[in-house]
């Protein structure tokens, strides 16, 4: 809700969201396969605030190529006082829980319903599961953990000043805002068809590395028109996950060692001062300092790479 809201009826307010006892897991994000099979998207939180980078630090994943959910647990013990004439809802009303997401760059909104509890239950459990389908969202994804009422009561005399209709919105109890583009991936993987062409080729256009985003000026491109594709298609049972391994960790210390020879930059981008968010220079420097690599020279840079994706490539 925003300051400019009319509040109708009363809603949540932190006086009762803090005599809630709301349990609530981080949310898990992640993508499938055509087997259903999961990966983990790693959230990488933005300079303390509620705004989370969504990555895949194998270099797979990307939102136009790939599909993205969520799923978060909650548990609730205590909610008496949000039922009765001191509360937000009639007492024998039924209270519901959803995810509200929203998309303004993709110009689309939810609601993902997940569970309902009433003033008799003695505790609140569920779990919310999400998946968007490929290219569904862009840009930044709010989502707000949200109380509505999902069954009406029947208002006693004291009541009748409450909120008493399916689907009332009574108020948020957190939100979130994820980042799906610019810092979404670590590695810019695109796939591409070029008959006659190598099996993989790495494109670099940018004028200043500690301002130009990684996302548009960077691309790792897999050749899907070459007879070796199969062995770096991860839904081939001829996958080999050494080889996709090497070409990730080779173009990373192309990228890398491409700035590391332009001059001007790599003391600045090393200690990691006045890099634009989403730079070619902060992922540098995050692959530094968060990842451990060692990129103090061309041989150890790819040494830090191979050993960093043979771990997760699997």
């Amino acid at each position: 809700m925003s300051s400019n809201d009319i509040l109708l009826y009363p809603s949540l307010n932190d006086n009762i969201i803090s005599r809630l006892r709301l349990q609530k897991q981080p949310f898990f994000f992640f993508y499938t396969d055509k087997n259903d099979d999961e990966f983990e998207l790693v959230a990488d939180q933005i300079d303390a605030t509620d705004i989370y980078a969504i990555k895949d630090e194998q270099g797979v994943w990307t939102q136009n190529d790939n599909n993205i959910g969520f799923r978060r647990r909650y548990c609730l013990r205590t909610f008496n006082c949000l039922f009765g004439e001191n509360g937000v809802a009639c007492a024998d009303a039924v209270l519901g829980m959803a995810i509200q997401w929203m998309s303004p760059d993709s110009k689309q909104r939810g609601v993902v319903p997940f569970g309902t509890f009433t003033q008799n239950d003695s505790i609140f459990e569920a779990q919310v599961d999400k998946i968007f389908g490929k290219a569904q969202l862009r840009g930044e994804v709010c989502l707000s953990t949200i109380l509505y009422i999902a069954e009406p009561g029947h208002p006693s005399d004291n009541e009748s000043y409450l909120a008493n209709t399916a689907g009332y919105v009574l108020g948020e109890l957190d939100s979130c805002t994820i980042q799906l583009d610019g810092t979404s991936s670590i590695f810019p993987v695109y796939e591409i068809y070029e008959p006659d062409q190598p099996l993989w080729t790495l494109q670099c256009d940018w004028d200043d590395p500690t301002l130009d985003s990684l996302s548009e000026c960077v691309s790792i491109n897999l050749n899907k028109a070459h007879k070796n594709y199969p062995y770096i298609n991860r839904e081939d049972n001829r996958f080999d996950s050494q080889l996709l391994a090497e070409i990730m960790a080779s173009a990373i210390t192309l990228i890398i060692n491409q700035v590391r020879f332009e001059s001007g930059y790599w003391e600045q981008i090393t200690q990691g001062k006045d890099l634009q968010q989403g730079s070619i220079g902060q992922a540098i420097f995050y692959f530094m300092k968060t990842l451990g690599w060692d990129v103090s020279t061309p041989i150890n840079t790819s040494v830090s790479a191979r050993r960093f994706f043979e771990q997760r490539i699997q």
